[in-house]
């Protein structure tokens, strides 16, 4: 995963961009919950076919992730926003946002543009 935090709290996050295999995947998600203000989780790679699947070891990395950090992303990400053009895919995905935000501690959206999920992501820190 890389973060793109150059307009924060507006932060983009690219889930299917390769690491260098030595790379911490959490170092620059670390940094944003470092900075201890809230801000707003953007990724308009689409939620379709092509994703990254990850390893059964990834998913218990990232498990154990979450569970040390868990206070931090509940205080500081107001929500993340994934942008899907494809009205199927956000109807199928939609189902999936309570349990995301039950693992995460944030609300997850799906729009359907980029520019939707400006608006969203600015209302949502205003709140």
């Amino acid at each position: 995963m890389q973060v793109d935090d150059s307009h924060f709290p507006l932060v983009w996050m690219q889930v299917n961009r390769a690491l260098a295999p030595t790379a911490n995947p959490f170092a620059g998600f670390e940094a944003l919950l470092e900075r201890e203000q809230a801000f707003v989780l953007l990724n308009d790679e689409g939620l379709g076919e092509g994703r990254y699947e990850h390893t059964h070891e990834e998913r218990k990395q990232v498990s154990l992730w979450m569970k040390r950090h868990k206070e931090a992303l509940r205080a500081f990400v107001k929500v993340a926003i994934y942008v899907e053009a494809d009205a199927a895919i956000r109807a199928a995905t939609e189902s999936f946002a309570p349990a995301y935000e039950k693992f995460w501690g944030y609300p997850m959206l799906i729009v359907a543009t980029r520019d939707e999920a400006l608006a969203r992501a600015r209302d949502s820190l205003q709140a």
